[in-house]
């Protein structure tokens, strides 16, 4: 099977050959896409399999997501709920300095940083301080840099070879109804690029009070209004979506996003696992000769 997606990813380890990543240069190399890094094409990882989007909404402590944890299950978390969450990957774009150190230094969970932010420092939480360390962004295992840029083309959302944040202040007026970035439409588009045909929602609620606005203690000012735009924005990209045999759930039966259809949890879960055992594999068997002979027979 080629799969073949569009989307601008790199690898953080290598240094484009030809502009060697300084400035003049990148900024007109078509080797590296002007980005200063090796193109990598990591598109169809997880094809043919269903994953999970993991927001940080206080919705997703009524679940038993320790479950995230076991094998057979994808999953790709929206900034700090990766940490909050178990998850095999995670996307961020604001400045990473928001971000807990040890989502960048686990080499079990993949990174995909914005490219701009590879060359960038991490902080390090010691006790209740939080300081700047040297490791860069880049330096960190498994991690990846992505294109992506404040423009909202639905009809383009998967075709562009960047992923789309959303109705940003640069894309002009007449092509805006409102000005409004989510991280979670990057999320979604990173699933696709790795090729999940269903995706669920986790943590999804679309609505923040005074003592609920996290699944983890942080606090945030109460804007609830941006969520009729991000709604509106999830709209727009459903039929591109459905176009290409991608179906997005929530798994929230309360959350005020009522774009997607609501599937529960443990079906969800039984879709992601898929045929992987529950763990411990039976491993007997498996070296002998005509052992698989027989069982096939059987």
């Amino acid at each position: 099977m080629n799969y073949v997606d569009p989307l601008l990813v790199v690898n953080s380890k290598k240094t484009c050959p030809v502009c060697k990543g300084e400035k003049p240069a990148k900024k007109i190399c078509l080797a590296c896409s002007k980005s200063g890094y090796v193109p990598i094409d990591l598109s169809g990882l997880w094809d043919t399999m269903s994953g999970f989007l993991v927001c940080g909404g206080p919705s997703v402590n009524k679940l038993p997501f320790h479950f995230l944890r076991e094998r057979g299950i994808a999953s790709l978390g929206i900034n700090n709920a990766a940490g909050h969450v178990p998850c095999s990957a995670w996307c961020f774009s604001d400045p990473q300095e928001k971000f807990h150190h040890g989502l960048f230094l686990d080499p079990n969970i993949m990174t995909f940083a914005p490219i701009p932010k590879l060359s960038k420092r991490i902080k390090v939480k010691r006790g209740n301080k939080i300081d700047w360390v040297e490791t860069k962004v880049q330096e960190c295992p498994n991690t990846f840099g992505y294109d992506r840029k404040t423009f909202m083309y639905p009809g383009e959302f998967l075709t562009t070879s960047y992923a789309q944040w959303g109705y940003g202040g640069k894309q002009p007026e007449n092509e805006r109804p409102f000005t409004c970035l989510s991280t979670m439409l990057l999320g979604i588009r990173l699933m696709c690029y790795l090729g999940c045909k269903r995706i669920y929602l986790l943590g999804v609620d679309f609505w923040r009070s005074e003592d609920a606005q996290y699944a983890f203690p942080q606090k945030a000012a109460l804007v609830n209004g941006r969520y009729d735009k991000e709604s509106a924005m999830l709209e727009s990209i459903k039929p591109v979506l459905e176009g290409r045999g991608i179906e997005v759930y929530n798994c929230n039966p309360e959350s005020k996003c009522k774009v997607f259809n609501y599937v529960s949890f443990d079906e969800a879960l039984d879709d992601c696992r898929g045929n992987v055992p529950r763990e411990p594999f039976d491993l007997a068997g498996w070296y002998e000769k005509d052992g698989g002979a027989k069982d096939e027979e059987a």
